[in-house]
């Protein structure tokens, strides 16, 4: 492979990684609302306040969920959590906070959890992948380096 070739495929690898920051920026982005709509929910003692404010967070991540290449089980997830707020908007005296938390823990705050997980550990691999890669690239400017010696003291002689 000339470096030519390899240095196209650093540009790939390189557009590619935009596409990928892109998509985990946007995962941590719906479980931070998530988190913080559920902070809301820590509020029994304004109701109609918490339960407002736990919608727009959740209603925020339902957007961003939805965005490009969506993870089913967020977004599935999110809308379930929706629901259920939304259903608490109807009547906030007399909502079951612990119900709502519980909910939105386990149908939106479980799986966002998971898919951030899952994007730092693919990450975590691709960066293992690019250290050999560079190890390797060494090793290769190392053999060029040498042949190039030999060869130059050979034409001094």
């Amino acid at each position: 492979m000339s470096a030519d070739a390899a240095e196209i495929a650093v540009k790939q690898a390189a557009e590619q990684l935009t596409i990928i920051k892109k998509i985990c920026e946007r995962d941590v982005d719906v479980l931070r609302h998530l988190r913080t709509a559920d902070d809301a929910l820590t509020d029994p003692m304004q109701p109609t306040n918490a339960v407002q404010k736990a919608y727009e967070e959740v209603d925020a991540a339902k957007s961003l969920a939805q965005s490009p290449v969506p993870e089913f089980l967020v977004l599935q997830g999110v809308i379930r959590a929706e629901r259920e707020v939304e259903g608490a908007r109807r009547s906030p005296m007399t909502a079951d906070f612990g119900h709502l938390r519980s909910v939105l823990r386990a149908e939106a705050l479980g799986p966002a959890s998971r898919v951030a997980v899952r994007d730092a550990l693919r990450l975590q691999d691709e960066a293992l992948a690019w250290l050999k890669v560079q190890q390797l690239i060494a090793d290769h400017l190392r053999a060029i380096a040498e042949i190039s010696n030999q060869t130059l003291r050979a034409s001094e002689q």
